[in-house]
């Protein structure tokens, strides 16, 4: 996590599993009606709200970020009935010190909390911090190794020169050349002299892929639109100007639309998933830019509209496909993440893997 946005996100959509139980009541996660930068929780009795904690998301526990939302908690604990807590990614020993001398509540991503309000007191310490900076695993299920085995996905079984992948797929021949001899090692393509590479076992090479991914790898914000019929958001989409055309693609319920496979297949009005790369680089940003665009507020559990990072930023859009004036991610894409994702029913799935280049087995 990188900004205090993707920990409010974080929090707005797995709040009730991070907040320990108090009282035995239900939790209600969402924004404050009156600072959309604020997240609410509210602890629930038989009779309603019993406590409203107010929550301010800071990009990381170091101190100087601790330090720098000291004024704002106060500010917020100060109303009757109300407990301010901090949210960051982790915390460490500083930042829960400095807390703890302020008389404030905090709640970490890694689910490690400090809440004391009337006769309630609940601390929770020792899950490890699971965002420090660790060397990822190259695979070839990794982001950009993934380009190649995209582009021969295209067309199982054909002969492609080395050249001709790095080409299509804006890729270095260097790159290329060390995925292809990974594959023909894992049994996966067979190749000649000349530079000639065929994919030869896509349904295995899929499947293995799928081992390595979910739609839930990806980092989800959740929104809420202005108008609770997503023809209109769609609308929106469609006449976006050129700049932005070609830096989104939807996925899921809104790609099925996107592309007329059927009727949406979970409900409708059916929610709205749209992969931004730019997340990845510039989020603040990114998020203001299409928030204003699309008319979108912050949500949690009302949530209808989701802006998503991709964990594939230079895949996810890869053969994006562009149907009545609306961008969807392509047919691979669009199969992997419906594979795993919750709600999608083998039906929706079975429509977008008929549109595959080789057959699936079911």
């Amino acid at each position: 996590m990188n900004t205090s946005g993707e920990v409010r996100a974080h929090f707005l959509r797995h709040g009730p599993d991070l907040l320990p139980p108090v009282l035995g009541t239900s939790v209600r996660v969402g924004v404050a009606e009156w600072d959309s930068s604020v997240v609410q929780m509210d602890l629930l009795g038989h009779s309603g709200a019993v406590r409203h904690l107010l929550c301010v998301s800071v990009a990381s526990g170091e101190p100087r970020h601790v330090r720098e939302a000291l004024p704002r908690l106060r500010t917020l604990g100060s109303a009757k009935g109300v407990a301010a807590v901090l949210l960051a990614p982790h915390l460490g020993v500083a930042g829960i010190r400095i807390c703890r001398e302020a008389g404030l509540g905090y709640l970490d991503c890694c689910g490690n909390g400090y809440l004391r309000f009337n006769q309630v007191f609940v601390q929770i310490a020792g899950n490890r911090n699971r965002f420090t900076a660790r060397k990822q695993v190259r695979t070839l299920f990794h982001d950009k190794a993934t380009i190649p085995l995209r582009v021969l996905l295209k067309s199982p079984g054909q002969w492609m020169t080395t050249r001709q992948i790095a080409k299509d797929g804006g890729l270095s021949l260097g790159w290329v050349s060390q995925i292809l001899q990974q594959m023909q090692t894992d049994g996966y393509v067979e190749r000649k002299r000349g530079g000639g590479s065929r994919l030869v076992q896509p349904q295995r090479l899929l499947a293995d892929w799928l081992k390595h991914y979910a739609f839930d790898s990806n980092e989800v914000y959740p929104f809420r639109m202005r108008d609770t019929d997503p023809a209109k958001l769609l609308q929106r989409l469609r006449t976006v100007d050129d700049e932005m055309s070609d830096r989104y693609a939807l996925t899921l319920d809104a790609a099925l639309h996107a592309l007329h496979l059927g009727s949406p297949q979970r409900r409708l009005p059916f929610p709205v998933h749209v992969y931004l790369p730019e997340l990845n680089e510039q989020p603040e940003h990114t998020l203001e830019s299409w928030t204003n665009m699309l008319s979108l507020r912050p949500a949690g559990h009302d949530a209808n509209c989701f802006l998503v990072k991709p964990t594939y930023r230079h895949g996810a859009l890869f053969d994006a496909q562009v149907h009545g004036g609306l961008r969807a991610v392509s047919d691979l894409q669009l199969y992997m993440d419906m594979t795993h994702a919750p709600g999608v029913t083998k039906k929706a799935t079975r429509s977008v893997s008929e549109r595959l280049p080789f057959e699936i087995r079911h």
